[in-house]
């Protein structure tokens, strides 16, 4: 992956962000007078039904209120769909070619729930949604890359009987890449202590005692396990771990190498709310994407051993 100059790219994508920033602001407008409609109808009918059933107390008419409020944020935040799919279409896909020219990029598209469910890492969800799809190539390296948000689902009971709530397993990006080492067995990455035991895998002793503080190993093989965790690879994961403020997760997979990303923040979007101006987005996304981009970099992943090519 080459170098990218973030103030380059800024200048110019700044025609298509003072376009985009025009067509936000109609959808502000729209929005803004679609829900005051709105908003409006539902408090008359709420005040005609107030004086009909003469209800008294304050509490209906602060509801009624309240209520009246959301329905106008609801009707605006919904040009956020629309704004953000411009963003996408016309800024985001910019910066992913400034990366990797011949890559493709599939908003409504993820990495498929299998994927998600055999990669190792992960308890396979009861709920789950992956979306913004980067596929393409770095040098001899291709790779696949998506948001990925998944949950289980749980029951607690209650005074009010069992209610059913939803927890995060993962939420984030998964990065998946060709391993420029071809490999039979299942190896697993995992933070320090989450997890003393992995079906069908053992536990791996590695080398480095400062990797072994942040991670531990769990293979189905260990010949195989330390073939492809070797010293420099240990030291490449470590410092590709302190790219990311929640760090990483690791499986090797079919010959692929798979890396979890958490990341609370719902990437790529745009708010109609906020103006496309201010580069404080376009800053964001950049950085994201360079980061998920330079993995292949991080893990020389284009170095490729024996016939592997």
């Amino acid at each position: 992956m080459g170098y990218v100059d973030f103030d380059s790219l800024a200048q110019k994508l700044t025609p298509t962000l003072q376009v985009l920033e025009g067509k936000r602001k109609e959808l502000l407008k729209k929005g803004c007078s679609e829900g005051a409609r709105y908003a409006a109808l539902f408090l008359i009918v709420g005040v005609i039904i107030l004086i009909i059933l003469k209800l008294e107390g304050i509490l209906a008419p602060i509801a009624i209120a309240v209520i009246s409020v959301i329905i106008f944020i609801t009707c605006v935040n919904n040009k956020s769909k629309i704004v953000s799919s411009f963003y996408k279409g016309e800024v985001v896909n910019e910066v992913i070619h400034a990366f990797c020219p011949d890559a493709t990029f599939s908003p409504d598209s993820g990495i498929d729930e299998s994927v998600f469910e055999n990669c190792g890492l992960f308890i396979s969800p009861d709920r789950y949604h992956a979306e913004d799809l980067i596929e393409g190539c770095l040098g001899k390296t291709s790779f696949v890359c998506s948001e990925v948000h998944a949950e289980e689902r749980r029951t607690r009971s209650t005074k009010n009987g069992v209610q059913h709530y939803w927890v995060d397993i993962f939420k984030g990006f998964l990065f998946i890449a060709d391993f420029h080492k071809d490999f039979q067995g299942e190896t697993t990455i995992l933070r320090n202590s989450l997890f003393k035991l992995k079906m069908g895998a053992s536990r791996v002793k590695m080398e480095s005692p400062e990797f072994e503080k942040v991670f531990d190993v769990f293979s189905t093989d260990q010949i195989e396990a330390r073939y492809l965790i070797t010293p420099s690879m240990m030291e490449r994961m470590l410092k590709l771990d302190n790219n990311f403020e929640k760090g990483i997760t690791i499986s090797f997979r079919n010959s692929t190498i798979l890396v979890a990303i958490p990341d609370s923040k719902n990437r790529f979007e745009a708010d109609v709310w906020s103006s496309l101006n201010d580069m404080s987005l376009l800053k964001s996304d950049f950085a994201v994407l360079q980061s998920l981009l330079a993995i292949v970099e991080e893990l020389n992943l284009n170095t490729r051993i024996w016939s592997k090519e």
